[in-house]
């Protein structure tokens, strides 16, 4: 098999060797002279021989090991304080190296997109047998892609640790690529950065005056937009703090609305009856109604409690409320809800209990619920049964007190300042039917959360339509009111970016999608993440290998 294709420039097949898992393949450099890498002579006098192992790239995943046979040379200066070196193959691998340029390339390119430990295994999969340690000692090898300065720029700060310490991001607009990341967020960093790359006619930015005063003073030509999501989020916080100003209000519509729900989801009180209590029967008939005729259904006190249960269900009480309600033990609840017919129990065998049927239903409906004591009656009267027997026959009798109305099974109606926020911000349209009622009556009521909203609605249509003319007007609109004073007095300090938000084609929204990627890699990178290894790995997609 010809292997010539396939082996770098400038070397002669010998042999080949297959084992396993691995290509061992011989070769002998062609160029049998060598330059002293001091003096620069060439030399054609060889003193030896040696040899070189090297890694390629792999080839149906196996790994490919190089024998290289290699000469040393003398120096044929008198002089030269180098008597004897080695001869070089610069072009196919470094001093010292032991694998291949272009192998090297592809562990680069692999470390770059997933890291050190998920790029080690990829490796491995392919066939390039190499540690984490050494993909990491690859990537910091990567040398800092040098890009153009952009004319259109994106900043946004990213939290190395969110809270404590932050970072920049420079997005290039026009290539949707970022171009560079700073250790820090102070204006000095970012202004002396645009100052060494003069040139940038266009900034995206968010609301920080930091970065507004940094490029002001680098870049005072340049046009600043201010971004768009921020200014609705600036906007809707002002909201909830105004709306918690009038949470007495709000309060006072959700109880409303709450009693009028109330109202119409009363449920009455159960009366129970004597025809509820149970009738006496003998052994056969309890036999065959219980074996024979599975449809009948005796009238106790367990098929009055799965009737109210299922009844309790269907207008759309829990379990938990249910049981607190009945008095019933949690379980049988929850059995009778999963439960599409009641399940009769077996009745208990034939004693002479039964003889005393009528007394105990008499002593019942007399108000006597006390076992102990309709046992003790009973024995008087010549019962010679067991107390037990006694409970299991009572067990079936029901309550006689008259059931408390069950409180709704709907919640009250609840609304934080956030939520409401957000609800105030859309189209009428668009809200859901449940909350409907209560915005229309809170509208109703407060004027000053109604003025807000049309307020808000107005600011939205404007930015969705790019007018920017009528951003003016809506600034004295709302500057007199209390709620919205401190919102519109920070749209005041950085008018021209806002106003450039309403007008402008260019946003900030691709530099938040870049910061999310960056997030992504700096936490798949876990504790090695330093910030030369992080910038390294984010601007990754702009470093392209050298041709082989």
């Amino acid at each position: 098999m010809d292997l010539s294709p396939l082996l770098p420039p400038g070397f002669l097949f010998c042999g080949q060797q297959f084992t396993y898992d691995s290509l061992i393949i011989g070769l002998i450099a062609t160029n049998a002279v060598g330059t002293c890498p001091i003096c620069h002579t060439p030399t054609s006098r060889v003193h030896s021989f040696y040899q070189r192992t090297l890694g390629d790239l792999p080839i149906s995943g196996k790994r490919i090991k190089l024998l290289v046979r290699l000469r040393k040379f003398f120096c044929p200066l008198a002089d030269c304080p180098r008597k004897v070196f080695a001869q070089s193959c610069s072009s196919v691998c470094k001093p010292y190296a032991r694998r291949l340029l272009r192998a090297d390339q592809q562990i680069q390119t692999i470390g770059l997109q997933t890291g050190a430990k998920p790029g080690a295994r990829l490796c491995h999969t392919i066939g390039q047998t190499v540690s984490a340690s050494t993909v990491l000692r690859v990537i910091r090898k990567t040398p800092t892609p040098v890009l153009e300065t952009p004319k259109r720029l994106g900043i946004d700060d990213f939290a190395f640790k969110k809270g404590r310490n932050y970072g920049t991001i420079l997005i290039d607009l026009d290539q949707h690529k970022p171009i560079d990341l700073l250790p820090d967020r102070e204006g000095k960093t970012l202004e002396d950065w645009l100052r060494a790359h003069p040139g940038i006619e266009l900034v995206t930015r968010d609301r920080s005056s930091v970065y507004a005063n940094a490029v002001s003073a680098a870049c005072p030509n340049a046009i600043q937009v201010a971004d768009r999501w921020h200014l609705l989020k600036n906007l809707s916080e002002t909201v909830e703090r105004f709306l918690d100003t009038q949470r007495a209000s709000i309060n006072e519509v959700a109880q409303i609305m709450t009693q009028e729900s109330v109202n119409q989801s009363i449920i009455a009180p159960i009366v129970l009856t004597e025809a509820s209590l149970p009738l006496l029967i003998d052994q056969q008939k309890v036999s065959t109604s219980s074996a024979s005729s599975p449809s009948v259904i005796p009238p106790d006190k367990r098929y009055a409690v799965y009737q109210k249960t299922k009844e309790l269900q269907r207008q759309g009480h829990g379990i938990r409320a249910v049981t607190r309600h009945l008095g019933a033990a949690r379980n049988t609840i929850k059995q009778y809800f999963a439960q599409d017919s009641f399940v009769p129990r077996p009745k208990p065998k034939r004693s002479n209990l039964y003889g005393y049927e009528g007394y105990l239903r008499k002593r019942w409906l007399e108000g006597e619920t006390s076992v102990t004591v309709l046992f003790e009656e009973i024995k008087a009267q010549g019962y010679n049964g067991g107390y037990t027997i006694l409970t299991t026959f009572l067990a079936d009798y029901p309550r006689l007190i008259q059931e408390s109305a069950l409180p709704p099974a709907q919640k009250g109606f609840s609304y934080s300042s956030r939520r409401l926020s957000r609800l105030l911000g859309q189209d009428e349209s668009d809200w859901p039917k449940t909350d409907r009622p209560f915005l229309d009556c809170l509208l109703n009521q407060n004027a000053s959360i109604s003025q807000v909203r049309q307020l808000i609605l107005r600011f939205k249509a404007m930015m969705k339509a790019k007018l920017a003319d009528g951003l003016a007007g809506w600034c004295v609109k709302a500057g007199a009111l209390s709620a919205l004073n401190g919102f519109v007095r920070g749209l005041r300090q950085d008018y021209a970016a806002v106003k450039q938000a309403f007008c402008s084609a260019w946003s900030n929204g691709q530099t938040e999608g870049q910061v999310n990627r960056l997030k992504t890699i700096k936490r798949a990178m876990y504790g090695k993440a330093s910030f030369e290894l992080l910038r390294l790995r984010v601007l990754a997609r702009n470093w392209t290998a050298p041709p082989k």
